[in-house]
């Protein structure tokens, strides 16, 4: 997936964290996820990304997750950190 300058990170590649990289725009959800335990909670690690993204009213973005095995509540914070960084370079909040 390839990001542009505008893309904003957060998090670390710490044992146990994530590192989330999303840049907003386009039209459509683009998730792309890498965890080690991507067979087992590879849907929720999706289903936490997608909820963050309702909460806020994103629909145009490209994210991608690095996930060390971070528990969900990390996910979720690191997401919203992410969306709330991309919004504040943006200048405002979504339509």
């Amino acid at each position: 997936m390839e990001f542009s300058v505008n893309a904003v990170r957060a998090g670390s590649d710490a044992k146990h964290d994530l590192m989330v990289q999303l840049e907003l725009g386009g039209d459509s959800r683009e998730v792309e996820i890498h965890s080690k335990v991507e067979k087992k909670f590879g849907e929720a690690i999706q289903e936490d990304v997608e909820q963050v993204l309702d909460e806020f009213g994103i629909h145009g973005v490209k994210i991608q997750i690095d996930d060390l095995g971070a528990w969900d509540f990390a996910i979720k914070a690191r997401v919203r950190t992410a969306v709330k960084r991309a919004l504040a370079q943006k200048g405002g909040k979504p339509a």
